[in-house]
C-alpha cells in the first residue's frame, strides 16, 4: 500500500505545484469523487498486518471483547444490513471518514491541492487506515471548527455530541468552543507549549487528572495503561519539533494569514493545544499520542496556509508545503512504520 499512497502524494504535489489558481470546488468536483473513491479503496484493502485490523476483523465477527462506542456499534450494525463482507465493512467506514476530511476541506479552504498532500501524508494513513472510529471523529472535529467560526452553536454542539458517540475522545471538542477566532493571542498560546514542555523536562504532568473524568471508556484507557506510566512519548522526535517550528510560524504571521482565510486562527489555536498536550501527557504515551492525533487533524487545512504568510516567492512557498508533506509521509512509512 505504500506505492499508491506515494502515488497520490506525487500527484496532489505537482498539482499544488502547477495549479495556481485557489480551487473552486464545482471545477473539480469530478475529481475529488475519484480521490474519494480510490482512498476508500486504498484503506479498506490495507494490507493485514497493519495496526488495529485485527481488533476491528474480531469486531465485525463478533468474537473479540472490544467493545466499541455505540455510534460505532450502531454504524457497524447497518453496514451489516447491507453487506455481511468484512472488506464492504472496511470500505464504508473509510468512505465515511475520509468524505468528512474532504467535504471540510472544501468548506474551509481553497487551497484544495495543499490540504489533499498533507492529509495523504499523515493523517490519511494513520486515522482513516488504522484509528477507523478516530478517523470519524477527526473529520466531525474539522466541521465543528467550521461552526466555531461562524459561531453556530446548535450545529457545533450536534456534530460533537455525534464525534463522541463515535469516539469518546471527542468529549475534548466542546472545549474548543471557547476559543477567540478573530485574535491570535500569541503570546498565550506560545506561552503554553514552553510551559508545557517545562513542565514535562521536570517530571511535571497532567495524567492523574484523567482519573477523575467522569466517562467510563477514557478511565478505562487510563487503566489500562497504568502500566505504560514511566515510558514517555518522545516530545522531541523530528515531527514534534518540525510542527513546533510551524506553529510558532504561523502565530508569527497570524494577521497575514488571516486576511486571507478567517478559519486559521482558530486552526492555529487548536494545533498549538495538540503540540502542549504530547508533553503535559507524556508519561502516559496512549493519551499523549491520541489527544493530540485528535486535534493535529487540522494541520490539513492549516499547513498550506503558510502560501499567505508573505508576498512573493509563490514557487518556494509551495515547494516549502511540499517537503513538510514530504518528511511527514517519509516519517509515516519508514519511522513510525504505519504503512507496510
Amino acid at each position: 500500500m505504500v506505492l499508491p499512497v506515494f502515488i497520490l502524494f506525487a500527484l496532489f504535489s505537482i498539482l499544488f505545484l502547477v495549479d495556481k489558481r485557489e480551487q473552486r470546488v464545482k471545477s473539480i468536483l469530478a475529481f475529488l469523487l475519484f480521490v474519494w473513491l480510490a482512498l476508500a479503496f486504498i484503506a479498506a484493502f490495507r494490507p493485514n498486518e497493519m495496526a488495529d485490523r485485527e481488533n476491528y476483523l474480531l469486531f465485525w465477527n463478533e468474537l473479540g471483547e472490544e467493545r466499541f462506542e455505540i455510534g460505532f456499534t450502531l454504524l457497524t450494525e447497518l453496514i451489516r444490513c447491507l453487506n455481511n463482507d468484512f472488506y464492504f465493512y472496511f470500505f464504508c467506514c473509510a468512505a465515511l471518514s475520509i468524505a468528512l476530511k474532504i467535504t471540510a476541506i472544501c468548506r474551509m479552504t481553497s487551497l484544495i491541492w495543499g490540504a489533499l498532500l498533507i492529509y495523504v501524508a499523515y493523517i490519511f494513513v494513520l486515522h482513516d487506515m488504522i484509528q477507523m472510529r478516530c478517523a470519524i471523529a477527526s473529520g466531525l472535529l474539522l466541521h465543528a471548527v467550521y461552526y466555531i467560526v461562524r459561531r453556530n452553536f446548535k450545529k457545533f454542539f450536534l456534530i460533537g455530541c455525534i464525534a463522541f458517540l463515535f469516539h469518546y475522545s471527542a468529549i475534548l471538542v466542546f472545549p474548543l468552543w471557547f476559543l477567540n477566532t478573530t485574535r491570535p493571542q500569541k503570546k498565550i498560546y506560545i506561552t503554553l507549549i514552553l510551559v508545557a514542555y517545562v513542565f514535562s523536562i521536570s517530571g511535571v504532568y497532567l495524567t492523574n487528572l484523567l482519573q477523575y473524568i467522569p466517562i467510563e471508556g477514557l478511565l478505562n484507557i487510563f487503566l489500562r495503561s497504568q502500566g505504560t506510566i514511566g515510558d514517555n512519548a518522545d516530545i522531541f522526535n523530528a515531527v514534534q519539533l518540525c510542527r513546533l517550528v510551524i506553529c510558532f510560524f504561523l502565530f508569527f504571521r497570524a494577521e497575514k494569514i488571516y486576511a486571507r482565510n478567517k478559519f486559521s486562527i482558530v486552526l492555529m489555536k487548536i494545533y498549538a493545544i495538540s503540540l502542549a498536550v504530547l508533553p503535559l501527557f507524556a508519561d502516559l504515551q496512549i493519551v499523549a499520542y491520541r489527544v493530540s492525533q485528535l486535534y493535529q487533524v487540522v494541520e490539513i487545512v492549516l499547513i498550506p496556509m503558510l502560501l499567505y504568510s508573505f508576498r512573493g516567492m509563490e514557487l518556494i512557498k509551495r515547494f516549502c508545503v511540499i517537503v513538510i508533506g514530504l518528511s511527514f509521509l517519509l516519517m509515516t512509512v519508514f519511522v513510525f512504520e504505519h504503512l507496510k
